[in-house]
């Protein structure tokens, strides 16, 4: 079959058609055409996921001194009155200064949010000395402090009990000294004596100590003496005169407290620093005569 003259070059002349048509779109592109040019493809990115910063750690700081009960300065530099806890009593001032150095001195602590300090072993140091009774409670709208002084007022713990807390019909001790020379200690013919100790903290522990009366006639003017076995030392003690030498300790009756009645007993107690071991002492006598334990 003969090709039509002309054929052969028909694609030339359609590609000729199109590179034209082209340049003519680019030109009107050029000319102001404002028709939206078409969306070029896009790809995916993965949007890398926001790293919170770690929560700040708490930083535990030493006790370089103890103030008093609610007032200590740190190895930063800064001193800390400890929220809820009410200036320390007149007559526990002492005591509870003691008890704070025994509990933070030379420890590390955490300071809290809420303003207290928070001890190695995660206790609350506010908390533990209302519980003690070491110090009033001044958070009136937190429970667990209420609670906690509640619970040592009714046990007569601390600056609840003696001798800033007289029991009822108890004889107060005088305003100012007596120049009255205290009863000869008479002799004694029945005794006992109950040991025990009711709360306990690293490096101290607190003790109550009941004697009792069981012979048959009143006893007028008393010491107590026992023997510690792990080098423990009274470093507060109340209802009674303390006298330590060493191992041995010795509790002489107040002028309040001379007189011990047949059948009846006595409650004095102390505060005291200890090691790791803290045995009880297993024997005591009262004016040298030995008293029963329990």
């Amino acid at each position: 079959m003969r090709r039509l003259p002309g054929t052969a070059r028909s694609r030339p002349a359609s590609r000729l058609v199109a590179a034209v048509i082209l340049l003519g779109s680019a030109a009107g592109s050029c000319a102001g055409d404002d028709r939206p040019a078409p969306a070029l493809p896009t790809t995916t990115q993965d949007t890398p996921a926001v790293i919170e910063p770690p929560a700040k750690a708490a930083v535990s700081v030493t006790v370089q001194r103890v103030i008093d009960v609610r007032t200590v300065q740190l190895s930063d530099g800064g001193e800390v009155t400890v929220k809820g806890l009410a200036a320390p009593d007149g007559c526990w001032t002492e005591a509870s200064t003691t008890f704070a150095k025994a509990m933070l001195l030379d420890k590390l602590v955490d300071p809290t949010p809420a303003g207290s300090l928070r001890l190695a072993d995660g206790t609350d140091y506010a908390l533990l000395a209302v519980e003690l009774g070491m110090v009033r409670s001044e958070a009136s709208g937190d429970r667990a402090m209420q609670e906690a002084e509640q619970t040592a007022s009714a046990k007569r713990l601390g600056r609840w009990g003696p001798p800033c807390v007289q029991p009822t019909g108890a004889t107060p001790p005088p305003a100012k000294p007596t120049t009255t020379a205290p009863p000869a200690p008479q002799p004694v013919t029945g005794c006992s004596v109950e040991y025990r100790v009711t709360h306990s903290w690293p490096g101290g522990f607190r003790t109550d100590v009941t004697i009792r009366n069981t012979g048959n006639t009143e006893i007028t003017g008393w010491t107590l003496q026992w023997k510690f076995a792990n080098g423990q030392k009274v470093s507060e003690m109340w209802n009674a005169t303390l006298k330590q030498s060493g191992q041995d300790i010795s509790a002489t009756a107040m002028p309040y407290n001379q007189a011990i009645g047949k059948g009846e007993s006595l409650l004095m107690g102390f505060n005291g620093i200890s090691g790791g071991t803290n045995t009880a002492p297993n024997a005591f006598s009262l004016n040298g005569h030995a008293c029963k334990l329990g």
